[in-house]
């Protein structure tokens, strides 16, 4: 009988949000790390494509409900255009990387790469900081998004410091590999643990939703 109410219960625009969106982030991962470019050529692109898609899901909701910042427009607007920028950048990325091929360590590359990181940095940062401070994720889930953004900063600093030592001659000395190594990890399991968190919180506010019971306080304004 309760196996069946749980089957019958409807599901609410909100953890359908949470829902899609974490899938998509999942999603991503296993297309960027198991896909090989051999079997799916356009695997470069459409790891980015997903991740993008999931965080507009996250940002708009579904139905105007489900937004993690509350659709509020600081938070919303910094989260739609880091997932279009990082879209814009995977396409970017591939077409200087066509065009300049024959030069092992293009200029426009290596600009475009510096400020990339930058903009990803302040708009990621903006994102994050409303998602802990509005209140639309329950607590302490909200402050994960920021501890994700603060970790892959830490990475790519200790990257660019300390990773420009010379190459061996099997290729980028052996502090560059582990940290390069620790930036992808950072990348994926960051990635990972938010989707997880993400179809966790779905269920939680199915629950809530279908009993009447906020998942969480009414959102700051």
């Amino acid at each position: 009988m309760a196996n069946s109410q749980l089957r019958d219960r409807p599901v609410s625009p909100a953890s359908l949000a949470l829902l899609i969106g974490g899938g998509l982030l999942l999603a991503s991962v296993v297309i960027t790390v198991i896909a090989q470019p051999s079997l799916f050529p356009y695997a470069e692109t459409v790891g980015p494509a997903l991740f993008s898609a999931a965080l507009l899901v996250f940002a708009f909701g579904v139905r105007g409900a489900g937004s993690v910042t509350a659709r509020r427009p600081v938070g919303t607007i910094a989260l739609a255009l880091l997932a279009l920028w990082l879209l814009l950048g995977s396409v970017l990325y591939g077409v200087i990387g066509d065009v300049f091929s024959n030069d092992p360590t293009p200029t426009v590359l290596m600009s475009f790469a510096y400020a990339d990181s930058f903009v990803q940095f302040a708009l990621a940062l903006v994102a994050v900081m409303q998602i802990a401070r509005l209140g639309a994720v329950p607590a302490p889930w909200n402050w994960v998004p920021a501890g994700v953004v603060a970790a892959l900063t830490v990475t790519w600093l200790l990257l660019q410091v300390l990773g420009g030592g010379s190459a061996t001659t099997y290729g980028p000395n052996l502090v560059t590999w582990l940290l390069m190594g620790l930036d992808g990890l950072a990348r994926i399991g960051g990635t990972v643990l938010l989707g997880v968190i993400a179809i966790v919180l779905a269920d939680r506010v199915n629950r809530r939703a279908t009993t009447g019971v906020p998942l969480v306080p009414e959102a700051q304004t």
